[in-house]
């Protein structure tokens, strides 16, 4: 039967010199109580050759052996590797060997002529117990270095003469915390609506703590300001730039398909960015470098989500010419004499030059608004509510193609009174009723009716007079008043209902459609 602790599962190394104890050992029924017999060993030093390929939760050793006995086993292995569990086995002379292990910190002793498979079972147990118990104490301490290292990172980076004091502060932390050096500095930028930011944070954190040491390439991450994360991907080997850069863009398309699939309920796009900066040597230069290794916002205007750049090769700067700029304005002005020009102008040449300039974002968008001036009809002169909200989006704007799409549509618009919406909207809107207890992302419904996820967004909003995120919502929370008041099912199984997994998340958004938490509207 199983022990108490659970059922973690544990990979068991066997080491004696005697068969018929190995073979006794070998027949215990380890896959019974979630535990796997990985390997046998004849003595001290061929169980440390299997200790480094296998990475052994417990090993359970005989003390007298040849070659290397069980207590400069022991040793080796509590060095080697300190979260390795070990019990020793002894005979009833070895028993002074026995008291010594434990005092070493061995987890158990067993005596070899009265084991008993009920004696094994307390043993796993108790290796369990002590596993998750480190475990736990590993990752609380491992949380709390992180936090002091940002910091220090977010007070004291790019200083150009360290205090030595400050130096030791962030020293300590980083050995404690076991980074190795070299190291290859990674920073990443995310890009949500402030308001699932604490969503985005928490889930993202989350997963880069699961993903810590995978495919030997982030081992540590530090969050930093403004949803921005230092990474340090340590190198045994070293790849050249080329290669990490293509690490990096399989990392970000890694994460950002992940995090899609545990925040399907999230609607609004996040745009995910990264940075190969230097590779460091220690931790004065992780505080040198950490603030040369931010993405300047400019270029995000600019970019698409996904994109990876290289420090070693810079940002891409544009050619600010005004002579290109007067150019375009006439451009402009030729085309503002037919509305259906000037929409085609701003969706094909306006980009381009914009990409080609990338002059600065906050800039080109004062710019547009001047001209804008020039092309809006007489009575959208006197600054009606619409055309306050118009100016409002076009300053907020967070990306060219946002800023290009709300000018296009604008130029385009149809009344709202004739009723009429674009084809991919009315799609759009039936593939979000056909799933609304499916989850359902932007990207998914921009990708189904043939739009870029931004373009996609501004159009949404333009059409249907409320975003994507806001259509969704409110279709859910219609949906989930409905089933509060018609059926028996419990507040999580109506959030299930409507496609929202978060009981938590589900709960703000109910209270903020309602005024009241769906527990108390259920109660009437």
């Amino acid at each position: 039967m199983m022990g108490q602790s659970g059922s973690l599962p544990l990979n068991v190394l066997v080491v004696d010199d005697e068969l018929p104890l190995r073979e006794e050992l070998r027949s215990f029924p380890w896959r019974q109580h979630h535990a796997e017999l990985v390997g046998e060993a004849e003595n001290g030093e061929e169980a440390l050759d299997l200790c480094r390929k296998l990475t052994p939760d417990l090993v359970i050793t005989d003390i007298t052996m040849p070659v290397m006995n069980g207590l400069d086993l022991f040793r080796s292995i509590k060095q080697q590797f300190p979260y390795t569990q070990v019990v020793v086995l002894t005979c009833h002379s070895d028993f002074e060997y026995a008291r010594e292990a434990l005092k070493w910190g061995a987890l158990e002793y067993l005596i070899k002529v009265s084991l008993l498979d009920s004696d094994m079972v307390q043993v796993l147990d108790k290796a369990r117990l002590a596993i998750a118990r480190e475990r736990n104490h590993r990752h609380n301490e491992s949380d709390r270095l992180r936090w002091d290292i940002s910091k220090w990172l977010t007070h004291y980076s790019g200083m150009e003469v360290l205090d030595g004091g400050i130096e030791r502060e962030v020293t300590g932390p980083l050995q404690q915390w076991g980074v190795k050096w070299p190291a290859t500095i990674v920073r990443l930028c995310v890009c949500v609506r402030e308001a699932d930011e604490l969503y985005v944070q928490r889930e993202l954190q989350s997963l880069l703590g699961e993903w810590r040491g995978t495919e030997g390439f982030i081992r540590h991450w530090i969050p930093l300001e403004s949803m921005n994360y230092l990474l340090l991907a340590e190198r045994e080997e070293s790849p050249s730039r080329t290669e990490l850069l293509s690490k990096v863009k399989e990392f970000l398309a890694k994460l950002h398909e992940e995090m899609e699939r545990r925040l399907s309920y999230i609607s609004d796009a996040i745009r995910y960015y990264a940075l190969l900066g230097p590779e460091i040597d220690g931790s004065d230069s992780l505080l040198r470098s950490a603030a040369g290794t931010q993405i300047p916002g400019g270029v995000l205007f600019y970019d698409r989500s996904g994109t990876v750049y290289d420090i070693e090769r810079g940002f891409q700067s544009g050619n600010r010419d005004a002579a290109d700029k007067e150019k375009l304005t006439t451009s402009i002005r030729k085309a503002a004499a037919s509305s259906g020009q000037l929409a085609q102008f701003f969706r094909q040449s306006f980009p381009t030059w914009a990409e080609q300039c990338r002059p600065e974002p906050e800039q080109l968008k004062r710019w547009i608004l001047k001209l804008r001036t020039e092309w809006s009809k007489p009575e959208e002169e006197e600054g009606g509510a619409d055309d306050a909200a118009s100016m409002h989006s076009i300053l907020l704007s967070p990306t060219l193609e946002e800023l290009t799409a709300h000018i296009s549509r604008e130029l385009e618009s149809v009344p709202v009174s004739q009723g009429k919406c674009r084809k991919e909207i009315v799609l759009a809107k039936q593939r979000i009723a056909d799933r609304l207890a499916e989850p359902i992302t932007l990207t998914q419904i921009a990708e189904d009716v043939g739009l870029s996820s931004f373009y996609f967004s501004r159009l949404f909003r333009e059409e249907v007079g409320e975003s994507f995120n806001e259509y969704v919502t409110r279709l859910r929370m219609d949906k989930a008043v409905h089933l509060l008041k018609s059926t028996t099912l419990k507040v999580y199984e109506v959030a299930e209902q409507v496609g929202i997994p978060s009981y938590r998340y589900f709960s703000v958004l109910f209270r903020n459609r309602t005024g009241v938490s769906p527990t108390e509207y259920k109660k009437g």
